[in-house]
């Protein structure tokens, strides 16, 4: 992917069996050796995979997952900005949640695959469990039991998959407890231009097949 500064793409979810979760656009702010950091403001128009009915997954026990009708649901994104770091090599993403006057609510570490980067966008396959990180770096895990169900399950991981997830997390929390980064202050002064559109989700192209890395691919 050749990115280019000030650009949108799309972020987006799979599962291990290439069934889609989440599109989602950000608008790229930076792209070098700490990896690709991009922008999510509240308002910001995605899709997430929601059953015809209408229910959220959470609402759905993962044994009658299978079982449902699934779509991709418009919704827009409420709460908290976003400014969101995908690292190269690194199976997790960060999440900076501002508030809206802009100041940090949290960190949000997504473990995840790490990141195949194609022309419009960037596909990974999230690992349920993730660590919330309060501004005083104090933390915690998140959506363990999710994590947890799910080892075993054959759209998801296996033990030994699932000990490397968590592994990845405890590397996360050292450089937590350690202040280095990006739990380090940095870009805790981000400002948004405000005259920035908001990202813009394109009408075609955002349901293509996962992208692969090239290791995998060989």
């Amino acid at each position: 992917m050749s990115s280019v500064i000030g650009r949108d793409l799309l972020y987006r979810d799979f599962r291990a069996d290439g069934q889609l979760v989440l599109v989602i656009p950000q608008r790229v702010i930076a792209d070098d050796d700490r990896g690709l950091l991009t922008w999510r403001p509240i308002g910001t128009k995605y899709l997430f995979r929601r059953t015809v009915d209408g229910r959220d997954r959470r609402e759905v026990p993962l044994a009658e997952r299978d079982t449902v009708e699934w779509t991709l649901a418009p919704l827009e994104w409420s709460g908290l900005h976003v400014l969101h770091l995908f690292r190269p090599g690194h199976a997790h993403s960060v999440w900076w949640m501002f508030n809206p006057d802009l100041t940090l609510n949290r960190w949000y570490v997504n473990l995840e695959d790490p990141p195949v980067r194609w022309s419009g966008g960037v596909d990974t396959f999230d690992h349920a469990l993730d660590l919330v990180v309060m501004p005083d770096r104090s933390w915690r895990w998140k959506d363990e039991h999710e994590y947890l169900e799910r080892i075993g399950h054959p759209a998801y991981w296996d033990a030994a998959r699932a000990a490397e997830i968590r592994a990845e997390g405890e590397r996360v929390v050292r450089a937590v407890e350690s202040a280095a980064f990006p739990f380090d202050g940095t870009h805790l002064t981000f400002c948004p231009d405000p005259y920035w559109p908001a990202p813009f989700l394109p009408a075609h192209g955002w349901d293509r097949p996962r992208a692969v890395a090239p290791e995998e691919s060989s």
